[in-house]
């Protein structure tokens, strides 16, 4: 077995220089903070993600689908699929068989559900107002980056 004690990476005298570093450090920072605003009302991040999706679509929509929240919330369908089976015994939501799809299952929010993002949508946006005030008259720029980052 060979020993090997060097590091070898091109940011060995300053790591932060590496953007991947500092955008696993930034998110760690924000996440911190909406995981701690989130465990208040009992959801997790991935919860509220797919709670306040849910909402989203069910503004625009009379139906709604594991594959339209998979694709709008860019969360594989398994995942989603887990997610909101501890919704529903959490009694956030409610899942039946599609009017128009009967392979498929409709998803609505449930009025204890609806409370939920009513409480935690404002909350969740207050953090991140607050996260991302720091970049000032920046914010602008740095949402079209990350705009550019998600659609390449």
């Amino acid at each position: 077995m060979s020993q090997h004690n060097t590091f070898s990476s091109k940011f060995n005298d300053d790591s932060s220089k590496s953007v991947g570093f500092l955008f696993m450090k930034t998110y760690s920072a924000w996440h911190s903070l909406i995981k701690h605003c989130l465990k208040k009302h009992g959801i997790t991040h991935p919860q509220f993600v797919v709670l306040a999706t849910l909402a989203y679509l069910l503004e625009k929509e009379n139906e709604v689908t594991q594959i339209m929240l998979s694709q709008q919330a860019n969360i594989d369908v398994m995942t989603i699929s887990q997610i909101l089976e501890n919704l529903e015994k959490k009694a956030f939501i409610e899942r039946r068989i599609s009017a128009k799809d009967s392979r498929a299952k409709s998803i609505k929010l449930t009025e204890k559900g609806y409370n939920v993002v009513d409480i935690t949508v404002p909350q969740v946006e207050m953090v991140d107002e607050q996260f991302f005030s720091r970049l000032n008259t920046d914010i602008n720029i740095f949402r079209n980056m990350l705009k550019i980052l998600i659609n390449s």
